[in-house]
């Protein structure tokens, strides 16, 4: 018991956070948090196909690796790629604290005010990529403040093929350090991203399932990186901006509290290379989250948090010990408060929307079509069919709007549906989706798939007076909600 309890202080923190996340996270499939991508990565864990943009070929990959091994998926994946890259950044913070003012007080309290931080314990109790790219970009500076530079190329390069939002902070990065790292950043980073991102190609390339992306060529790779880009690159909204601004000032305080207080006091003149990196990286994602139309860019905050928890701990060094009892206060209240009112696994005992969703998926005949337009429940419907349920995607609006001429093509291929009428030698037209689920209708049974906070989707999929049309059903996951026919 003695050795036990003179284990080095890091690894009490990286197994005392990780209980803390693991009893809070997600045990099923869910959608609390913004987790509705998570059906997503399951399906990319279960089957070759290419994901979301921009495909996050290492995430998948060690999801593949753990389907290979007994065991639900979830737990898997929740727990391995979210809670202990979780508790192994909390303990890289503890040690950048200690490493930048030798102060153990001060690297714990540190850890304390990440450890309840709201946006950082979201992120880490889901199935999301959020905790494991947050936690190689930690270790990145981990490696940088420790002078391993080809170390910390290595990092980026893994973190980017997590999720490839690492790219600007890489670039603010090397605005302080271009000399130093240009050459491990050539040799070491940008062969990881050619090579990660090289396999999404190939999977374009080789015949997958074409449900978000199409095969390997010029119009889909230019719809693939484009139709999407609000998700990813950010798109200016003047005139949200100050919304965004307001919000982003609410998650600070219910993240952080009065641990924001010594965070001005870490950025007094002069700035050295390490606070000048770890700025640059905090207003990037900042700067994403005020000016970017995608109501889920908060979550990108989660890369910041380390950073903002490391700027605390330097500003405590510099008051005195009353500030430090105040601020442990403080991070202990937000710990036991969002761990009760923010506990990812009892929200979702309390509305499992996603696990009924995806039980109601694979309650319906083999051989359905389910129509599902692009959001969340066409993710879930990915999932359903990932686990071997024998379903049809018909996804909205692939085929009329992005005319994704591979989904067609792969839709003929894989379930013999007719997806295009030969006009004359040569030529032909592609049918939309009323067009192909006419065709179906009397010879399989045709679904559509809702989410339940999306019930505008059925306006915007299908305006039908055809009281045909009353074959088609709705899944939505809510129980004891009968199908409803579709009317204009």
């Amino acid at each position: 018991m003695a050795k036990l309890i003179r284990l080095p202080i890091a690894f009490w923190i990286f197994l005392l956070s990780a209980i803390y996340y693991g009893v809070l996270s997600a045990k099923t499939y869910t959608w609390v948090f913004i987790s509705s991508d998570s059906g997503d990565w399951l399906a990319a864990s279960n089957m070759w196909f290419v994901p979301q943009p921009y495909g996050s070929p290492l995430y998948i990959l060690l999801g593949q690796l753990l389907n290979l091994f007994p065991g639900d998926l979830v737990i898997k994946m929740t727990i391995l790629l979210s809670v202990i890259p979780s508790a192994i950044t909390l303990m890289l913070v503890y040690l950048i604290v200690m490493k930048l003012t030798n102060k153990q007080s001060i690297a714990a309290t540190s850890t304390v005010v990440l450890l309840g931080s709201t946006i950082f314990l979201t992120q880490s109790t889901i199935l999301e990529e959020y905790a494991l790219t947050t936690m190689l970009l930690t270790l990145s500076f981990w490696t940088y403040i420790n002078s391993r530079r080809y170390l910390t190329a290595l990092c980026w390069g893994l973190a980017v093929a997590v999720h490839v939002f690492v790219l600007g902070a890489i670039f603010f990065w090397l605005i302080v350090e271009w000399r130093r790292y240009v050459k491990p950043l050539v040799a070491v980073t940008l062969p990881l991203i050619v090579v990660f991102y090289g396999f999404i190609l190939l999977l374009m390339y080789l015949e997958t399932p074409r449900l978000i992306a199409g095969g390997l060529n010029v119009y889909s790779l230019k719809q693939y990186l484009t139709v999407t880009a609000g998700a990813i690159l950010g798109q200016l909204s003047i005139f949200e901006a100050p919304k965004r601004l307001l919000l982003t000032s609410q998650l600070m305080l219910m993240s952080f509290g009065l641990a924001l207080l010594p965070v001005a006091n870490s950025i007094k003149k002069p700035i050295g290379k390490p606070i000048a990196v770890m700025l640059g990286i905090i207003l990037w994602t900042f700067w994403y989250q005020i000016t970017n139309i995608d109501v889920a860019a908060w979550t990108f905050i989660t890369y910041a948090s380390p950073y903002i928890a490391v700027l605390v701990g330097i500003g405590l060094s510099r008051m005195k010990i009353f500030h430090l009892k105040v601020v442990v206060t403080g991070a202990l209240i937000l710990v036991v408060v969002n761990g009760i009112f923010l506990n990812a696994n009892k929200l979702t005992n309390e509305k499992p929307l996603a696990t009924e969703y995806y039980e109601a998926l694979q309650e319906l005949p083999d051989g359905s079509i389910v129509l599902a337009s692009s959001g969340s429940h066409s993710l879930g419907l990915y999932y359903a069919m990932s686990e071997g349920k024998d379903l049809v995607p018909l996804i909205y609006p692939y085929l009329d709007d992005w005319n994704f001429f591979d989904y067609g093509l792969w839709l003929h291929r894989t379930y013999g549906i007719e997806t295009y009428v030969i006009t004359s030698p040569g030529f032909h037209r592609w049918k939309g989706t009323l067009e192909l689920i006419e065709d179906n209708l009397g010879v399989v049974e045709v679904y559509y798939a809702s989410t339940p906070w999306r019930q505008s989707d059925t306006r915007r999929c299908l305006v039908l007076e055809d009281t045909e049309w009353t074959q088609i059903k709705r899944v939505t996951g809510l129980t004891g909600l009968e199908p409803e026919p579709f009317v204009k």
